[in-house]
This record gives structure tokens, sequence and C-alpha cells, in this order.
């Protein structure tokens, strides 16, 4: 599995995030954001929380992948764990991604039904 746009994916989201944090709090010190309706406060938090997931679900081949790599330089390479992440890495980044999806539908039912996105 590649892991160089999923790296991509994950630095301009990353930085994404902090450039749209910096203009919040500009705007939060101008008074602007006190001006905001309830419906465009919670288009903010769905654009926070979706960048928030993208950003979760690319780091996890690079997490892999980085364990991976730094179990080989440390002589591991021949364990039988570290074999079985490098001969099924996309089998076990899709598992993650599948725990991942369960635990959204899990809790994003109850997170609108408790007030997060009003």
């Amino acid at each position: 599995m590649p892991y160089k746009p999923f790296l991509i994916i994950f630095v301009s989201t990353f930085a994404l995030l902090v450039l749209s944090s910096i203009v919040g709090n500009v705007l939060e010190s101008s008074g602007t954001l006190g001006k905001l309706t309830p419906r465009q406060i919670t288009s903010v938090k769905v654009f926070y929380f979706a960048l928030f997931c993208v950003l979760g679900f690319s780091l996890v081949p690079l997490v892999l992948r980085l364990v991976i790599t730094m179990q080989a330089r440390i002589g591991n390479a021949d364990l039988l764990i570290v074999r079985f992440l490098q001969s099924h890495e996309k089998g076990v980044v899709y598992s993650f991604w599948a725990l991942f999806l369960i635990g959204l539908s899990i809790a994003l039912p109850y997170a609108i039904k408790d007030g997060f996105f009003k």
C-alpha cells in the first residue's frame, strides 16, 4: 500500500486545521464569530469534525508503515507478527478503517441526539 498519498492527505489536512483555527481566532477577536447563526456554527463544527475524521483515517496507514519500518530496523523483521503485518498491510489498514467506521456509526447518532451538532 503506497503511503505517500496518505502522507500528503495528512499534512494538507493538518495544515488546513491549523490555518482555519488561526482564521477562526482572528474572526473571534474581531467579534465576527459572535454574529454567526446556529446553523453556521453547526456548519463549522461539521467542517472541523470532517477534517478530524480525514486526519484520523489518513494516519492509520502512516503509523502502520512506521511501526513495520521501525521493527525491521531494530532487527525484528523475522518475527511472526512483523512478517504478518508486512504481508497483510492493506488488510490491517482496512480492518482499522472498518473499526473506525463502526465506532463512528455508533457514536454519531448519540452525538447528534445529545446536541453536539446544534
